[in-house]
């Protein structure tokens, strides 16, 4: 990756991709395009979004398959006006090209290719050219909130959620409540709360089955973080291990109690 000084007349580009082999010959291909610097390669999808945040990139190539964080979630933390334009790299067609399209983006197939990359280095000049930041961040998140994309994403492993200036990865043990408050989606964890970007029904798609269980309308608990349960009849209120207590709803828990045998 080129150290030398940016030139401010060539669109900024990050690269994010697990494989060595794939970055470098990514880097390569777009080396060879004068209004594109690569000023930044990640190995995943958490440090992706560490040097967005740093670098500001106009374009980011994201592959959609990488250990911490997909592409696509990558994507999805994507914010304000310094959001950059996304073009997704994927060796697989079925990850609904429909959606990309209808948000003005782009995706490129493995193994790559000149002419093709051409093609989408043409369009991303294009795209940047005609502005639109903020209108293009609404349209990346409408399609990657599509239903076509929805039932496509993985289980979550790790949760991303926002400490700073960043996004940080919790493990899943280290969480014990994530709760809705004040039209915010927050998880404890490590004495603190971080704010989340899934709602509550979101996460009970994409957290590993049985793990976490709705006690209400509001509240997720994870299964494993419950220390003891009780409450008069009828009422069933869960101690957690960071000495928080939640009451289940009447509906709830039935489910609630099903889940601790």
């Amino acid at each position: 990756m080129s150290t030398a000084r940016h030139d401010e007349t060539k669109l900024r580009a990050l690269i994010a991709d697990d494989e060595p082999r794939a970055r470098q010959f990514l880097e390569k291909l777009l080396g060879e395009h004068e209004g594109i610097e690569v000023v930044g390669a990640a190995k995943g999808g958490a440090e992706a979004l560490g040097l967005i945040e740093r670098l500001k990139p106009d374009v980011a190539f994201l592959d959609i398959h990488m250990p911490d964080l997909s592409g696509l979630e990558v994507a999805r933390h994507l914010r304000g006006e310094d959001a950059p334009i996304v073009v997704f790299v994927t060796a697989y067609d079925r990850y609904a090209v429909e959606a990309f399209e209808v948000a003005a983006l782009d995706y490129v197939l493995k193994p790559l290719k000149r002419e093709r990359l051409a093609e989408t280095v043409r369009r991303v000049m294009a795209e940047a050219a005609g502005g639109r930041p903020a209108a293009r961040a609404r349209a990346l998140k409408s399609a990657l909130d599509s239903p076509a994309l929805k039932g496509q994403l993985p289980p979550l492993k790790r949760l991303p959620v926002r400490h700073r200036r960043e996004v940080k990865l919790l493990d899943l043990e280290q969480v014990p409540l994530i709760f809705s408050r004040d039209r915010l989606v927050l998880a404890r964890a490590e004495g603190r709360e971080y704010l989340v970007d899934y709602t509550l029904q979101e996460l009970e798609s994409r957290l590993p089955e049985g793990q976490f269980v709705r006690v209400h309308r509001g509240a997720l608990v994870n299964v494993d973080a419950i220390e003891s349960y009780g409450g008069e009849e009828g009422v069933l209120v869960l101690k957690l291990s960071d000495g928080t207590r939640v009451e289940a709803s009447e509906r709830r828990a039935a489910e609630v109690r099903r889940r601790l045998r």
